[in-house]
Order: C-alpha cells, then structure tokens, then sequence
C-alpha cells in the first residue's frame, strides 16, 4: 500500500497493512529530521490554542520578513507555500514551460507537475558508475532547447550535491541560454554551506525552494518557501491560493527559523549518526551504499532479494524504509533509508544481518 505518487512517510497506511500499531512503526522511510521538532517550537505549539479560530495573513509577512533576515533578502524576495510541493506545481502552472530537463532519479513530484502542465519532459538519467553525480558539462547539453531545468541539490533519492561554485557557473551559462533553473534546496540545512540564496538577486534567472519540514521535522503542518525576483514573486503570489498558509504553521516556522542551538545540535548528532550508519551499511556484502551528504542513504540490493522483498522482511521488525524501484532511472534493487536516532540506526542494522543470514542459511 503506497500513496498516489509513492512517496514515502504513508506510516498510518504500513500500519494498516501490516497490522502494526502505528506508535511502534519505525519510520525510515521519510527524511525528517530525527531529532526535530525543535522543543522551542512544541512549547509554541503548546501555546497556541487561540490561532485556532483566526483566519491566517493570506500574505504569511511574519514568515516572510523572518526568512528574509536570514538570508539577507527582502521579504518580497520570499514566497511562503503549504510545504515546497505547492510551489513547485504554482511555478510549472504559472511559467507554462514548453520542454523541460529533469536531472533523474530526482523527486517524483517535479515531474507530474510538468505532467499536468502539458509539458514535454526530457531526462538527463544519472550513472551508477558515477555514484549518481552530475556532470555539468552533460547537463548543459542536455538541456539544449528546453525552457527550464529542475535541480534537486542535494539530490533524493541519491544524496549527492553539486557545488555551489558548479551551480554558479551553470546558472551563468543557463541564463546565456535564456533557461529558467528551479533549484530544490529542501536538504541543503544539512550542507549550508552550499546554499545559494546569499547569490539570488532582481536579476536572477532561478528560483529556489526550501522546505522546512526536513530539518525542522515539521512533515505535519506542510511549510515551505521559495525565494527569485522580486517581479517572478509578485506575479506568483498573483496566482496563489489564498491562505494556503495557516496560521500555526507560519508562527511554528518563525521560531523554528530562530532556533540556532537546534540547527547546532541536530548537524553535530547528525554527522555522527550519518558516518556510523554509513559504515555499518557499508560493512554488509549484500548491500552497496552510495555516498550521501544528506540525512538518507540510497542502498543497491546485491544478493538477488528485492526491494520489495526486504520491504516485506523488514516490515515484520515493524521497520518501515522506501523502496526506491519506482524512481525513474532506478529499478528493484534500489532503496533509501533515512538517518535516525542511534538507536533506530542499530535496529535496521541488527535486522538486515538477520534478513541476509537467513536468506544464506534457506539457499
């Protein structure tokens, strides 16, 4: 059982399928942030009863000038939607591409944005060999005769990120081109120093999404934000849903954006975590890891099991992860498992070396 588009993070649906009570479901399936959701924000949360019965500021301003400030840019830089996904099908609705790249395996949702539009999609399908990187010099010729490219950087379900000095140079040799870049940054809190906000200005041909419900785990309230043009921002913020930003969420994101000794914290326990899963997995001969500097690992199947398969297996240690097959440019072998706490990270760990003894002792 899957949801329409296959994401992962369905816990109340593996639940059902598998009759587990969905508070013991172990959920390394979605990329939240294990460690999240701030404490600060839950005390808002706590305290924030009388929202409830106020209508939000369609215009989310107290957001919008809280981003700003991080970056600097001006709050009318900023866009605030109802997680990044809504902003991603109000830019495909609004700059009605006629053809556009996509950089695959990427996240799904690009695609059946550019679906519903009418768009003619073209990929540029990523190398095992290469370890899923991208070439830039491939993509710039890939992306020949189309009006906007999507870039997911760091890129899921592959973990690997392009450079802020590569992304740079592309941008320039796009704008040449007069290509449109919509770069997804909705993992770059775990890398900020490859961000590129700090180089967006009013001439900027590319738009940037960030999602806060990753490295905040905020999954539950659906926030996100876009920042381009201040005219590219006027026009959609002319086209989009009103209050598609409720209240809370928008307070809850503002004190998740202050928390500074939680984004301290979570980097410091997330490195360590992310080096140790990454060995264990690594120790496993079934098992080939790609490198990840995001809070997910994409694994490659090499004994002959399946995704789905081990999918099956695992569910029965109530541990849920993503089989990947449905990717575009991944099949059956494939899976992404997120980072957790150490404790989840052993579980998994413990429960595939069961999986595979027992695979070895049936054959």
């Amino acid at each position: 059982m899957t949801t329409s588009c296959g994401h992962g993070g369905n816990r109340r649906a593996f639940a059902a399928k598998y009759g587990i009570p969905e508070a013991e479901v172990i959920d390394l399936s979605a990329n939240s942030n294990p460690w999240g959701p701030p404490e600060s924000v839950l005390r808002v949360y706590q305290e924030s009863a009388s929202l409830l019965s106020r209508y939000p500021d369609p215009d989310s301003q107290f957001l919008k000038k809280e981003i700003a400030r991080n970056y600097p840019l001006w709050p009318e830089n900023v866009i605030a939607g109802n997680g990044s996904t809504e902003l991603i099908h109000l830019l495909v609705q609004f700059l009605k591409p006629r053809k556009a790249l996509l950089i695959e395996p990427t996240f799904s949702e690009y695609r059946r944005a550019l679906n519903l539009q009418g768009t003619e999609v073209r990929a540029l399908l990523l190398r095992e060999k290469n370890n899923f990187q991208i070439n830039t010099a491939e993509l710039l010729n890939a992306a020949q005769g189309v009006d906007v490219v999507f870039l997911c950087n760091p890129n899921n379900p592959t973990g690997a990120v392009l450079p802020r000095a590569e992304i740079l140079t592309l941008i320039e040799s796009m704008h040449r081109r007069g290509i449109f870049l919509v770069l997804d940054e909705a993992f770059i809190d775990w890398v900020p120093e490859e961000a590129l906000a700090s180089a967006l200005t009013d001439q900027s041909s590319f738009f940037i999404l960030r999602s806060l419900t990753k490295f905040y785990s905020l999954s539950g309230i659906r926030i996100g934000y876009g920042l381009g043009a201040r005219r590219l921002i006027e026009k959609l913020e002319h086209v989009k849903i009103t209050w598609s930003v409720n209240h809370l969420a928008e307070i809850l994101a503002v004190e998740a954006l202050r928390d500074l000794e939680f984004q301290r914290k979570s980097r410091q326990l997330f490195q360590q975590e992310k080096d140790f899963l990454f060995q264990e997995l690594s120790a496993i001969e079934e098992l080939k890891v790609f490198p990840s500097v995001a809070n997910f690992f994409l694994v490659k199947l090499k004994n002959g099991i399946r995704a789905g398969e081990l999918t099956e297996k695992l569910a029965a240690e109530k541990i849920m992860i993503r089989d990947a097959g449905n990717f575009v440019g991944l099949d059956n072998q494939f899976f992404r498992v997120a980072v957790a706490r150490r404790e989840e990270n052993q579980l998994l760990i413990n429960a595939l070396r069961r999986i595979f003894e027992m695979s070895h002792a049936a054959s």
